[in-house]
């Protein structure tokens, strides 16, 4: 007979490894096929939404291949989420942040990676508990920007070369990362229907 767990005499109780990664795999929760899906479609909503990898892709600052490297990008989170057993943040955020240098040339200092990082998270926990609400407004955070979007032409210096004309702004100026994200969306929503 194989010892599986040990009582100890301070009331605790000392599970074999081998038992103890078998609950450990039981407990860990599961995607179901709509929720697996919702998250995947959700994970192409943040990324077709971020500005810097728009920019990135438009402007081929990696290239020709570009957009192969964008869609490389958004299918290296969806391996890290479905083969991490924990997900931090703050390692997304590095391999984020990582890629966006090697790949794209870019250094994003204006904390996008991390805000990124934080909405895949939330997503992913979102989708694990059934709780479509931050995919719905992803949603709708795409149609809305996509009615409201406008296209601008970026130098390597990253003033502004040319754009929509006609195009009216928003008045506000402290507008958030999310106007920001809705403004491009609909450019970068090309790049990730080509998956």
């Amino acid at each position: 007979q194989t010892l599986t767990a040990m009582d100890l005499r301070n009331g605790n109780r000392v599970v074999a490894p081998q038992q103890q990664q078998q609950r450990q795999q039981q407990q860990q929760l599961q995607f179901s096929p709509a929720a697996k899906a919702g998250f995947e479609e959700g994970v192409g909503l943040i990324f077709s939404q971020w500005t810097a990898l728009i920019l990135a892709v438009e402007n081929q600052w990696g290239g020709s291949d570009s957009e192969t490297k964008a869609n490389y990008l958004i299918e290296d989170i969806l391996d890290w989420f479905y083969k991490k057993k924990e997900h931090y943040a703050d390692d997304l955020e590095m391999e984020l942040t990582d890629t966006l240098l090697e790949d794209f040339h870019v250094e994003a200092e204006d904390g996008s990676p991390a805000q990124v990082a934080q909405s895949l998270i939330e997503l992913y926990q979102a989708c694990l508990r059934g709780d479509a609400s931050l995919l719905q407004h992803l949603r709708q955070r795409q149609a809305s920007g996509a009615a409201a979007s406008k296209k601008q032409l970026v130098g390597l210096d990253g003033a502004e070369v040319g754009g929509d004309e006609g195009s009216s702004s928003s008045d506000g100026e402290g507008d958030s990362m999310d106007q920001d994200m809705a403004d491009a969306a609909t450019p970068a929503a090309a790049l990730l229907r080509q998956q």
